[in-house]
Protein backbone atom coordinates (compact mmCIF):
# COMPACT_ATOMS: atom_id res chain seq x y z
CA UNK A 1 0.00 0.00 0.00
CA UNK A 2 1.32 3.62 -1.19
CA UNK A 3 1.91 6.44 1.50
CA UNK A 4 -0.69 8.07 -0.48
CA UNK A 5 -3.29 5.22 0.56
CA UNK A 6 -2.36 5.00 4.08
CA UNK A 7 -3.02 8.63 4.42
CA UNK A 8 -6.91 7.98 3.60
CA UNK A 9 -9.35 10.80 1.86
CA UNK A 10 -9.20 14.28 2.96
CA UNK A 11 -13.07 14.40 4.61
CA UNK A 12 -12.91 10.85 6.15
CA UNK A 13 -14.63 11.42 9.79
CA UNK A 14 -16.92 14.14 8.19
CA UNK A 15 -20.49 14.05 8.83
CA UNK A 16 -22.90 15.71 6.35
CA UNK A 17 -26.91 15.59 6.14
CA UNK A 18 -28.49 16.44 3.21
CA UNK A 19 -31.89 17.16 2.23
CA UNK A 20 -31.65 17.61 -1.46
CA UNK A 21 -33.24 17.14 -5.28
CA UNK A 22 -32.38 17.04 -8.46
CA UNK A 23 -28.64 18.63 -9.63
CA UNK A 24 -27.28 21.53 -7.46
CA UNK A 25 -27.28 20.52 -3.83
CA UNK A 26 -26.86 16.60 -4.80
CA UNK A 27 -23.61 17.73 -6.71
CA UNK A 28 -21.68 19.33 -4.00
CA UNK A 29 -22.96 16.64 -1.18
CA UNK A 30 -21.58 13.84 -3.75
CA UNK A 31 -17.95 15.74 -4.39
CA UNK A 32 -17.86 16.00 0.17
CA UNK A 33 -18.27 12.23 -0.36
CA UNK A 34 -15.91 11.26 -3.24
CA UNK A 35 -13.72 13.00 -0.59
CA UNK A 36 -14.49 10.87 2.22
CA UNK A 37 -17.12 12.36 4.62
CA UNK A 38 -20.45 10.09 5.48
CA UNK A 39 -22.98 11.26 3.56
CA UNK A 40 -26.39 10.25 4.59
CA UNK A 41 -28.96 11.78 2.04
CA UNK A 42 -32.75 12.40 4.11
CA UNK A 43 -35.31 11.05 1.78
CA UNK A 44 -39.43 11.21 2.07
CA UNK A 45 -40.21 8.01 2.34
CA UNK A 46 -41.97 6.08 -0.47
CA UNK A 47 -41.08 9.00 -2.76
CA UNK A 48 -37.35 10.44 -2.04
CA UNK A 49 -34.98 12.44 -4.80
CA UNK A 50 -37.11 13.54 -7.09
CA UNK A 51 -34.54 12.78 -9.30
CA UNK A 52 -35.74 9.36 -8.59
CA UNK A 53 -38.65 9.63 -11.01
CA UNK A 54 -37.03 11.46 -13.75
CA UNK A 55 -37.07 10.00 -17.30
CA UNK A 56 -36.18 7.87 -18.58
CA UNK A 57 -36.98 5.48 -15.91
CA UNK A 58 -36.44 1.79 -16.22
CA UNK A 59 -37.99 -0.87 -13.60
CA UNK A 60 -36.75 -2.41 -10.81
CA UNK A 61 -36.47 -5.73 -9.21
CA UNK A 62 -40.16 -4.53 -7.36
CA UNK A 63 -41.23 -2.89 -10.64
CA UNK A 64 -40.68 0.43 -10.07
CA UNK A 65 -39.49 2.92 -12.33
CA UNK A 66 -35.81 4.38 -11.42
CA UNK A 67 -34.95 7.08 -12.97
CA UNK A 68 -31.07 7.49 -14.61
CA UNK A 69 -31.03 10.76 -13.69
CA UNK A 70 -30.37 9.53 -9.52
CA UNK A 71 -27.48 7.71 -10.87
CA UNK A 72 -25.45 11.05 -12.06
CA UNK A 73 -25.07 12.76 -8.74
CA UNK A 74 -25.69 10.46 -5.55
CA UNK A 75 -22.44 7.77 -5.54
CA UNK A 76 -21.18 7.22 -2.38
CA UNK A 77 -23.94 8.04 -0.14
CA UNK A 78 -26.49 6.92 2.29
CA UNK A 79 -30.35 6.78 2.27
CA UNK A 80 -32.25 7.01 5.33
CA UNK A 81 -35.96 8.36 4.67
CA UNK A 82 -37.64 10.52 7.44
CA UNK A 83 -40.70 12.50 7.27
CA UNK A 84 -39.73 15.70 7.94
CA UNK A 85 -43.58 16.69 8.50
CA UNK A 86 -44.23 14.41 11.16
CA UNK A 87 -43.75 15.05 14.97
CA UNK A 88 -41.41 12.00 15.39
CA UNK A 89 -39.34 12.34 12.22
CA UNK A 90 -38.03 15.93 13.02
CA UNK A 91 -37.03 14.71 16.34
CA UNK A 92 -35.16 11.97 14.69
CA UNK A 93 -33.44 14.66 11.65
CA UNK A 94 -33.15 16.88 15.22
CA UNK A 95 -30.80 14.14 16.59
CA UNK A 96 -29.32 13.37 13.27
CA UNK A 97 -28.34 16.79 13.08
CA UNK A 98 -26.83 16.83 16.73
CA UNK A 99 -24.34 14.40 15.15
CA UNK A 100 -23.37 16.14 12.36
CA UNK A 101 -20.66 18.56 10.99
CA UNK A 102 -22.72 19.98 7.97
CA UNK A 103 -26.18 20.14 6.75
CA UNK A 104 -26.90 20.77 2.98
CA UNK A 105 -30.83 21.38 1.63
CA UNK A 106 -31.93 23.24 -1.93
CA UNK A 107 -35.37 23.42 -1.12
CA UNK A 108 -37.26 26.73 -1.94
CA UNK A 109 -35.63 29.58 1.20
CA UNK A 110 -38.22 29.30 4.22
CA UNK A 111 -39.30 25.42 3.61
CA UNK A 112 -36.96 24.15 6.49
CA UNK A 113 -37.61 26.94 9.03
CA UNK A 114 -41.06 25.75 8.28
CA UNK A 115 -40.13 22.60 9.73
CA UNK A 116 -38.87 24.30 12.65
CA UNK A 117 -35.22 22.85 11.15
CA UNK A 118 -34.02 25.97 10.06
CA UNK A 119 -30.53 27.50 10.56
CA UNK A 120 -31.24 28.92 13.80
CA UNK A 121 -32.68 26.01 14.90
CA UNK A 122 -30.11 23.29 14.16
CA UNK A 123 -27.56 26.04 15.19
CA UNK A 124 -29.13 25.91 18.28
CA UNK A 125 -28.78 22.29 18.75
CA UNK A 126 -25.30 22.10 17.59
CA UNK A 127 -23.56 25.03 17.60
CA UNK A 128 -20.65 23.59 15.47
CA UNK A 129 -23.04 22.52 12.35
CA UNK A 130 -21.82 24.68 8.96
CA UNK A 131 -25.55 24.90 7.13
CA UNK A 132 -25.31 25.48 3.59
CA UNK A 133 -28.50 26.31 1.48
CA UNK A 134 -28.51 26.48 -2.05
CA UNK A 135 -31.25 28.42 -3.96
CA UNK A 136 -32.20 30.45 -6.96
CA UNK A 137 -31.64 34.03 -5.28
CA UNK A 138 -30.17 33.35 -1.35
CA UNK A 139 -32.11 33.46 1.28
CA UNK A 140 -32.89 36.24 3.66
CA UNK A 141 -30.64 36.36 6.76
CA UNK A 142 -27.63 37.43 4.96
CA UNK A 143 -28.19 39.18 2.48
CA UNK A 144 -31.81 39.51 1.16
CA UNK A 145 -33.02 39.32 -2.54
CA UNK A 146 -36.06 41.30 -4.15
CA UNK A 147 -36.11 37.35 -5.75
CA UNK A 148 -36.29 35.11 -2.95
CA UNK A 149 -39.09 33.66 -2.99
CA UNK A 150 -39.17 33.52 -7.03
CA UNK A 151 -38.87 29.90 -7.70
CA UNK A 152 -35.71 28.92 -9.82
CA UNK A 153 -34.23 26.29 -12.25
CA UNK A 154 -31.11 25.97 -13.70
CA UNK A 155 -32.12 27.85 -17.51
CA UNK A 156 -33.52 30.55 -14.76
CA UNK A 157 -29.89 31.67 -13.68
CA UNK A 158 -28.58 30.97 -17.37
CA UNK A 159 -31.10 33.52 -18.66
CA UNK A 160 -30.66 36.38 -15.72
CA UNK A 161 -27.00 36.10 -15.90
CA UNK A 162 -26.33 36.95 -19.57
CA UNK A 163 -25.17 33.28 -20.20
CA UNK A 164 -28.04 32.53 -23.12
CA UNK A 165 -27.14 35.70 -25.09
CA UNK A 166 -23.16 34.20 -25.40
CA UNK A 167 -23.48 30.85 -27.69
CA UNK A 168 -22.54 31.72 -31.34
CA UNK A 169 -25.87 31.84 -32.92
CA UNK A 170 -27.40 33.83 -36.37
CA UNK A 171 -30.03 35.61 -34.83
CA UNK A 172 -30.71 37.46 -32.13
CA UNK A 173 -32.83 34.78 -30.11
CA UNK A 174 -30.84 33.71 -26.99
CA UNK A 175 -30.01 29.92 -26.49
CA UNK A 176 -30.54 27.63 -23.20
CA UNK A 177 -26.42 26.26 -23.11
CA UNK A 178 -27.69 22.68 -22.56
CA UNK A 179 -27.14 21.64 -19.80
CA UNK A 180 -26.78 21.85 -16.27
CA UNK A 181 -24.08 24.88 -16.39
CA UNK A 182 -26.10 26.72 -13.36
CA UNK A 183 -26.41 23.97 -11.22
CA UNK A 184 -23.34 22.36 -11.57
CA UNK A 185 -21.91 25.85 -10.94
CA UNK A 186 -23.87 26.37 -7.79
CA UNK A 187 -22.89 22.83 -6.57
CA UNK A 188 -19.22 23.86 -6.95
CA UNK A 189 -19.24 26.82 -5.05
CA UNK A 190 -21.13 25.23 -2.36
CA UNK A 191 -18.59 22.39 -2.02
CA UNK A 192 -15.96 25.24 -1.64
CA UNK A 193 -17.65 27.26 1.19
CA UNK A 194 -18.35 24.36 2.83
CA UNK A 195 -14.85 23.47 2.96
CA UNK A 196 -13.89 27.38 3.80
CA UNK A 197 -16.39 27.06 6.63
CA UNK A 198 -14.41 23.54 8.34
CA UNK A 199 -11.31 25.71 8.16
CA UNK A 200 -12.79 28.48 9.79
CA UNK A 201 -14.43 25.97 12.32
CA UNK A 202 -11.36 24.68 12.66
CA UNK A 203 -9.89 28.22 14.06
CA UNK A 204 -13.02 29.17 15.94
CA UNK A 205 -14.92 26.15 17.17
CA UNK A 206 -18.30 27.22 15.64
CA UNK A 207 -20.61 26.52 12.59
CA UNK A 208 -21.96 29.27 10.22
CA UNK A 209 -24.75 28.77 7.11
CA UNK A 210 -23.20 29.08 3.64
CA UNK A 211 -25.75 30.83 1.46
CA UNK A 212 -25.50 29.65 -2.57
CA UNK A 213 -27.64 31.59 -5.21
CA UNK A 214 -27.67 30.09 -8.40
CA UNK A 215 -27.45 33.31 -9.69
CA UNK A 216 -25.12 34.58 -8.17
CA UNK A 217 -22.89 31.73 -8.78
CA UNK A 218 -24.02 31.81 -12.54
CA UNK A 219 -23.04 35.58 -12.83
CA UNK A 220 -19.04 35.00 -12.44
CA UNK A 221 -19.02 32.54 -15.51
CA UNK A 222 -20.29 35.71 -17.54
CA UNK A 223 -17.49 37.84 -15.89
CA UNK A 224 -15.48 38.95 -18.98
CA UNK A 225 -18.77 40.93 -20.83
CA UNK A 226 -19.44 42.03 -17.28
CA UNK A 227 -16.04 43.25 -17.30
CA UNK A 228 -15.96 44.76 -20.82
CA UNK A 229 -19.34 46.34 -20.61
CA UNK A 230 -18.53 48.27 -17.49
CA UNK A 231 -15.37 49.42 -18.68
CA UNK A 232 -15.90 50.46 -22.47
CA UNK A 233 -20.14 50.35 -22.47
CA UNK A 234 -19.66 47.96 -25.33
CA UNK A 235 -21.76 44.72 -25.69
CA UNK A 236 -19.39 41.47 -26.50
CA UNK A 237 -20.76 39.95 -29.24
CA UNK A 238 -22.19 36.31 -28.85
CA UNK A 239 -19.86 33.33 -29.09
CA UNK A 240 -16.33 34.67 -29.50
CA UNK A 241 -14.36 37.02 -27.02
CA UNK A 242 -14.51 40.35 -28.74
CA UNK A 243 -10.92 40.84 -27.90
CA UNK A 244 -8.80 38.41 -29.46
CA UNK A 245 -9.20 36.47 -32.83
CA UNK A 246 -8.91 33.61 -34.62
CA UNK A 247 -10.48 32.00 -31.68
CA UNK A 248 -13.53 29.42 -31.17
CA UNK A 249 -14.82 26.23 -34.19
CA UNK A 250 -13.29 26.03 -37.54
CA UNK A 251 -13.95 23.43 -40.51
CA UNK A 252 -10.46 21.35 -41.94
CA UNK A 253 -11.04 18.73 -44.25
CA UNK A 254 -12.60 16.42 -42.49
CA UNK A 255 -14.35 18.00 -39.57
CA UNK A 256 -13.88 20.80 -36.77
CA UNK A 257 -11.20 21.87 -34.93
CA UNK A 258 -11.06 24.41 -32.67
CA UNK A 259 -8.35 27.52 -32.47
CA UNK A 260 -7.30 29.84 -29.55
CA UNK A 261 -5.23 32.82 -30.12
CA UNK A 262 -5.26 34.74 -27.02
CA UNK A 263 -2.08 37.16 -27.01
CA UNK A 264 0.13 38.33 -29.51
CA UNK A 265 2.64 36.14 -28.84
CA UNK A 266 0.41 33.39 -29.81
CA UNK A 267 -0.88 35.22 -32.52
CA UNK A 268 2.77 35.64 -34.22
CA UNK A 269 2.72 31.23 -33.69
CA UNK A 270 -0.37 31.23 -35.38
CA UNK A 271 0.79 32.83 -38.51
CA UNK A 272 4.21 30.77 -38.77
CA UNK A 273 2.57 27.48 -38.82
CA UNK A 274 -0.27 28.28 -41.45
CA UNK A 275 2.22 30.38 -43.69
CA UNK A 276 0.96 33.77 -43.60
CA UNK A 277 3.76 35.96 -42.23
CA UNK A 278 2.15 38.82 -44.27
CA UNK A 279 -0.66 39.59 -41.62
CA UNK A 280 1.72 40.47 -39.18
CA UNK A 281 1.90 43.58 -41.56
CA UNK A 282 -1.51 43.71 -41.80
CA UNK A 283 -3.15 46.51 -39.64
CA UNK A 284 -6.73 44.71 -39.17
CA UNK A 285 -4.61 42.58 -37.87
CA UNK A 286 -2.41 44.67 -35.33
CA UNK A 287 -3.97 43.42 -32.10
CA UNK A 288 -6.73 41.19 -30.71
CA UNK A 289 -9.39 43.49 -31.26
CA UNK A 290 -8.94 44.26 -34.55
CA UNK A 291 -8.63 40.55 -35.59
CA UNK A 292 -12.18 40.26 -34.35
CA UNK A 293 -13.57 43.39 -35.90
CA UNK A 294 -12.50 42.10 -39.13
CA UNK A 295 -12.80 38.54 -38.65
CA UNK A 296 -14.44 37.76 -41.59
CA UNK A 297 -11.71 38.86 -43.71
CA UNK A 298 -9.09 36.72 -41.48
CA UNK A 299 -11.07 33.74 -41.66
CA UNK A 300 -11.23 34.00 -45.55
CA UNK A 301 -7.46 34.72 -45.44
CA UNK A 302 -6.94 31.29 -43.18
CA UNK A 303 -9.87 29.27 -44.54
CA UNK A 304 -7.16 27.53 -47.58
CA UNK A 305 -4.89 26.43 -44.97
CA UNK A 306 -7.24 24.75 -43.23
CA UNK A 307 -9.17 23.36 -46.06
CA UNK A 308 -5.67 21.39 -47.02
CA UNK A 309 -5.54 19.51 -43.72
CA UNK A 310 -7.16 16.86 -41.61
CA UNK A 311 -8.45 17.51 -38.39
CA UNK A 312 -5.90 15.47 -36.95
CA UNK A 313 -2.80 17.61 -39.31
CA UNK A 314 -4.00 20.85 -38.52
CA UNK A 315 -4.23 20.02 -34.19
CA UNK A 316 -0.56 18.48 -34.58
CA UNK A 317 0.32 21.64 -36.59
CA UNK A 318 -0.87 24.34 -33.80
CA UNK A 319 0.27 21.92 -30.95
CA UNK A 320 3.73 21.85 -31.97
CA UNK A 321 3.90 25.88 -33.00
CA UNK A 322 2.61 26.17 -29.29
CA UNK A 323 -0.94 27.08 -30.59
CA UNK A 324 -3.53 25.74 -28.39
CA UNK A 325 -5.99 23.68 -30.20
CA UNK A 326 -7.86 20.64 -30.38
CA UNK A 327 -10.28 18.63 -32.29
CA UNK A 328 -14.09 19.31 -31.39
CA UNK A 329 -15.28 16.06 -29.71
CA UNK A 330 -18.86 14.23 -29.72
CA UNK A 331 -20.15 12.49 -26.59
CA UNK A 332 -18.52 9.36 -27.65
CA UNK A 333 -15.12 10.42 -28.63
CA UNK A 334 -14.87 11.04 -25.11
CA UNK A 335 -14.69 7.12 -24.29
CA UNK A 336 -12.27 6.80 -26.84
CA UNK A 337 -9.94 9.88 -25.09
CA UNK A 338 -6.72 8.85 -24.04
CA UNK A 339 -6.63 11.58 -21.48
CA UNK A 340 -9.74 10.41 -20.14
CA UNK A 341 -8.62 7.04 -19.09
CA UNK A 342 -5.09 8.74 -18.04
CA UNK A 343 -6.38 10.88 -15.73
CA UNK A 344 -9.65 8.36 -14.48
CA UNK A 345 -12.37 10.85 -16.01
CA UNK A 346 -14.74 8.03 -16.27
CA UNK A 347 -16.19 6.33 -13.25
CA UNK A 348 -18.10 2.95 -13.48
CA UNK A 349 -20.52 2.40 -11.21
CA UNK A 350 -22.62 -0.95 -11.09
CA UNK A 351 -26.20 0.03 -10.82
CA UNK A 352 -28.20 -2.72 -9.63
CA UNK A 353 -30.81 -1.16 -12.04
CA UNK A 354 -29.46 0.34 -14.85
CA UNK A 355 -26.09 -2.00 -14.61
CA UNK A 356 -22.93 -0.87 -15.50
CA UNK A 357 -22.54 3.16 -15.85
CA UNK A 358 -20.11 5.56 -16.57
CA UNK A 359 -20.13 8.79 -15.10
CA UNK A 360 -17.69 11.49 -15.45
CA UNK A 361 -15.19 11.44 -12.42
CA UNK A 362 -13.88 13.54 -9.51
CA UNK A 363 -11.50 16.27 -11.40
CA UNK A 364 -9.89 17.25 -8.08
CA UNK A 365 -6.31 14.73 -8.21
CA UNK A 366 -4.26 14.59 -5.05
CA UNK A 367 -1.07 13.23 -4.04
CA UNK A 368 -2.42 12.21 -0.36
CA UNK A 369 -5.51 10.75 -1.39
CA UNK A 370 -6.60 7.86 -3.12
CA UNK A 371 -9.15 7.85 -6.44
CA UNK A 372 -12.77 8.44 -5.46
CA UNK A 373 -14.47 5.29 -4.63
CA UNK A 374 -17.18 5.05 -6.93
CA UNK A 375 -20.39 2.75 -4.72
CA UNK A 376 -23.72 3.27 -6.43
CA UNK A 377 -26.14 5.26 -5.76
CA UNK A 378 -28.11 4.26 -2.36
CA UNK A 379 -31.56 2.44 -2.73
CA UNK A 380 -34.37 4.83 -1.40
CA UNK A 381 -33.59 4.09 2.63
CA UNK A 382 -31.22 1.50 1.97
CA UNK A 383 -29.18 3.02 5.10
CA UNK A 384 -31.64 3.39 7.39
CA UNK A 385 -30.96 0.86 10.08
CA UNK A 386 -27.22 1.13 9.28
CA UNK A 387 -26.91 4.88 9.93
CA UNK A 388 -29.66 5.15 12.56
CA UNK A 389 -27.79 2.33 14.84
CA UNK A 390 -24.22 3.71 14.28
CA UNK A 391 -25.10 7.56 14.96
CA UNK A 392 -28.00 7.15 17.53
CA UNK A 393 -27.45 3.91 18.77
CA UNK A 394 -31.19 2.41 17.34
CA UNK A 395 -31.65 -1.07 17.78
CA UNK A 396 -33.27 -2.71 14.98
CA UNK A 397 -36.70 -2.85 16.05
CA UNK A 398 -36.68 0.78 16.97
CA UNK A 399 -35.83 0.93 13.39
CA UNK A 400 -38.41 -1.05 12.24
CA UNK A 401 -41.42 0.20 14.35
CA UNK A 402 -40.09 4.08 12.79
CA UNK A 403 -40.80 2.44 9.45
CA UNK A 404 -44.54 0.83 10.39
CA UNK A 405 -45.05 4.04 11.77
CA UNK A 406 -43.89 5.27 8.09
CA UNK A 407 -41.76 8.07 10.07
CA UNK A 408 -38.87 5.83 8.22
Amino acid sequence: MSGAQEQGRPLDGIRVLAVENFVAAPIASMWLADAGAEVVKIEEPGKGDQSRAMAPLRPDADGKPQGLSFVRTNRNKRSVTLDLKSVEGKRVFRELAAKADIFIENLRPGVMDGLGLGWQQLQAINPRLIYVAISGFGHRDILPSPYTDHPAFDIVAQAMTGLMYRPQRSDDAPVYLGFSLADIQAGMVASQGVLLALIQRGRTGAGQKVDVSLYDASLVMNELPVTLYSATGQKAKPGVHAVTAPFGAYKTADGYIVIAVLGEHVWRRFVEVVGLPSLLDDERFADGVKRNANLPVLNERIAPWLAAHTRKQAVDAFNAGGVPASVVNQVEDIFDCPHIEAREMLLTLQDPVWGEVQVPGNPIKMTGARGAPSEPPPRLGEHNEDVLGRWLGYAASDVAALTRRTVA
